[in-house]
């Protein structure tokens, strides 16, 4: 759904403007919910309370980890959820209905995952490109690679038989 309200005003010299503003109020729902920083390191229970019942759920052992994946369909959005040692370890999310992601999107999902805005963090605050798609939060923590139709968040220290 989109949602656009104008608002007039005045510049300096008297001449009336008008301000739009866009809300995107579906897609950003749910790409803020996921970006919220929250659903990493999460229990079942608090996915589950963001996103919803799960729709299906597989299980099973690579290279000697036992893993839970739980798949979501919310609010035109599909989410899976890749769970091991009971915590989300990654998410891949991409639109019910096949289409790209927006950049207001994209850009919502990267500014939630982002570290917290604090002096102290200044210096690993943004994203490193490590190739076309693939990107490196600055602490050097987190991954987040883009598709057009896909994005996929994941912590460092997640065994590549898994990205």
């Amino acid at each position: 759904m989109h949602v656009y309200e104008v608002r007039p005003h005045k510049d300096k010299r008297g001449v009336t403007h008008g301000t739009v503003i866009l809300v995107l109020f579906a897609a950003m729902l749910h790409s803020s919910a996921l970006a919220k920083g929250g659903l990493l390191n999460s229990s079942f229970e608090e996915v589950a309370a963001i996103l919803g019942k799960p729709s299906s759920h597989d299980n099973g052992n690579v290279s000697g980890i036992q893993y839970d994946r739980y798949h979501f369909e919310t609010r035109g959005w599909k989410t899976a959820v890749l769970f091991i040692g009971g915590k989300a370890q990654k998410l891949d999310t991409e639109k019910t209905d096949g289409s790209p992601f927006s950049v207001e999107e994209k850009k919502a999902i990267f500014e939630g995952y982002d570290v917290p805005n604090t002096s102290q963090n200044s210096k690993l605050q943004g994203w490193r490109q490590l190739s076309e798609n693939h990107f490196i939060r600055g602490d050097g923590r987190l991954h987040i690679i883009t598709h057009p139709t896909s994005m996929t968040v994941f912590w460092d220290d997640l065994p590549r038989e898994f990205w």
